[in-house]
């Protein structure tokens, strides 16, 4: 498959947020996370086999004892299929099969708890915190009600079949259940809010707004791997002139000033494009399949809006422009970003010292081979 345009959108988390619709994703466990998690069913699996094979009897549900070691034989090997296919590639689908199999499993368990309290409930707050806070907000809204459904339906069987009543310490242990899940929820929350927080400082620049250079390698990671011959990428690479000569003349809030216009005016220019400030006063974007002419309106519209921008401030703002494609060039945003500096600086060596003169860009395409 090819790049898409969506694929080229500002995304949220593009270092280990993985996107799956408009308004859905999750975090993306690393591998020992997923070990982590799997071991912790593998550990909560042995635990409800010792403690029902220790038991005389179960409630008169729907299974014997027998029937429900049978059952939970079989989520051993419905676990391990789940952790196969984890440490391949995780998905939503995944991760909503293996949490409806530990609650339907928990479900079962609590229905044929012979005791008044049953201990085994408190199997859906680990099913509840093992997944709920490790994936997302989205994700632990799903398992704190699907955990609310499972504890719904299985005390309704226990009062049912098994002649429980409704004592004291079955409310007290409902009130602490709920109370505890729902707080979980809401300390998920802030701590979604601040990694958001912190997640957003770490890759973006906070003057401009744009990308930051740790913003840019891990969207660029993302963006090469599919980079192929029929489905190039380009790399613009932009280099404000004279910025120095702003900062000691006017200072630096004014160079700030020029530096968050000239973002804004390099991140219309460049149209779906992810662009990132790479550090100074460079600038770099990323953007799909472009040729000579699409490179070209990208150069004049960058050009005239801060040609524009310069003279209604009486502030000089000038940009030199190299570019690079992948996988021409290069593979990784590193060695494309080296080639455009090359014809960048190739092309600020032939620009007059004036502010006002006329820039003249140089690209690799009409860039006369080295001899």
């Amino acid at each position: 498959m090819g790049m898409h345009y969506s694929d080229w959108g500002e995304r949220r988390h593009p270092c280990r947020w993985k996107a799956e619709g408009e308004e859905t994703g999750f975090w993306m466990p690393d591998r020992s996370e997923i070990v982590t998690q799997f071991f912790t069913r593998y550990l909560f699996f042995s635990l409800a086999v010792i403690y029902f094979s220790t038991l005389e009897n179960v409630l008169p549900g729907l299974l014997s004892i027998e029937q429900l070691l049978i059952v939970l034989g079989f989520y051993f090997f419905l676990n391990s299929w789940f952790f196969r296919l984890a440490l391949q590639n995780v998905t939503l689908l995944k991760i909503r099969s293996a949490m409806s199999a530990d609650l339907m499993l928990v479900t079962l368990c609590v229905i044929h708890d012979p005791n008044p309290i049953p201990p085994s409930a408190l199997a859906f707050l680990m099913v509840l915190l093992g997944n709920g806070m490790r994936y997302g907000m989205r994700l632990f809204a799903e398992v704190l009600g699907g955990a609310f459904l499972g504890m719904a339906i299985a005390f309704a069987f226990r009062y049912r079949l098994g002649g429980f009543v409704v004592s004291a310490g079955d409310v007290f242990f409902g009130v602490f259940w709920i109370t505890l899940a729902l707080y979980a929820y809401i300390l998920m929350g802030r701590i979604e809010e601040q990694r958001s927080q912190l997640d957003y400082r770490s890759r973006f620049d906070a003057l401009t707004g744009l990308l930051n250079r740790h913003g840019l390698l891990a969207a660029a990671e993302n963006l090469f791997d599919k980079a192929n011959e029929g489905n190039p990428a380009t790399v613009l690479f932009a280099d404000l002139n004279q910025f120095k000569a702003v900062n000691d003349q006017y200072g630096h809030g004014v160079g700030d000033r020029v530096l968050a216009e000239f973002a804004q005016i390099f991140n219309d220019s460049a149209e779906m494009g992810v662009c990132g400030r790479w550090g100074g006063d460079e600038f770099v974007a990323i953007l799909p399949q472009r040729d000579d002419a699409s490179m070209r309106q990208i150069y004049e519209r960058i050009e005239s809006r801060t040609q524009a921008w310069s003279n209604s401030n009486g502030l000089p703002m000038a940009v030199s422009l190299g570019v690079a494609q992948a996988p021409r060039d290069g593979h990784d945003l590193m060695t494309l970003l080296s080639v455009a500096d090359i014809h960048l600086y190739q092309s600020k060596s032939q620009q007059p010292e004036s502010a006002d003169a006329p820039l003249h860009y140089r690209t690799l395409v009409n860039e006369p081979e080295a001899t």
